[in-house]
């Protein structure tokens, strides 16, 4: 290891140690959390713990908040239905009905990088098993006049579509009609 990376390394190892100490004095004077009940936090997360879960949160407050995100969302007011989703994402981050109603509102306010991102996420926890969410990565991408990259989010609607589920075959019919338009 020559001079300017152990260098970098040592300043590297202040850095995390530092950033530690951090981390457990916020958790203590915040949160009052131990080191050992941050470790806890730490080891439920890894886990891939939803966050509500770790902090002793109720379901009913999770499918509350969705509830009323639902319906701003249906009311128009993408913006303060954002913001529920947004929080609904960060605490229960493993429903994929929240990365939707998160990636709709954005859609529907034209940010549509960011819609991506969260129809991506509501994908990975469909275990792909969604048709919906690559739609609806079509629509943005063809709003942003990405037409084959839209093309190959619709051939995977196809290919991931369930033809004996209702609603799979439902998206699959949109994105046939969408694929045609492209064409």
């Amino acid at each position: 290891m020559n001079r300017d990376s152990a260098k970098q390394n040592k300043d590297l190892q202040e850095f995390l140690k530092a950033l530690k100490t951090t981390v457990q004095n916020t958790a203590k004077e915040e949160l009052g959390l131990t080191p050992e009940q941050l470790d806890e936090v730490r080891d439920a997360l890894i886990r891939g713990e939803p966050v509500y879960r770790i902090l002793g949160m109720k379901e009913d407050l999770i499918q509350a908040r969705y509830a009323l995100a639902h319906q701003l969302y249906s009311a128009g007011k993408y913006q303060e239905a954002e913001t529920l989703f947004r929080w609904l994402t960060a605490y229960a981050s493993d429903t994929e009905a929240h990365w939707l109603g998160l990636a709709a509102c954005r859609q529907a306010q034209e940010k549509y990088d960011s819609a991506l991102e969260a129809y991506q996420m509501a994908a990975l926890y469909s275990s792909l098993e969604d048709p919906a969410p690559f739609y609806y990565s079509a629509v943005c991408l063809t709003k942003q006049g990405k037409k084959d990259d839209a093309k190959v989010s619709l051939q995977a609607v196809l290919t991931l579509a369930d033809r004996n589920n209702p609603e799979h075959k439902a998206v699959m019919l949109k994105a046939e009609t969408l694929l045609a338009g492209l064409d």
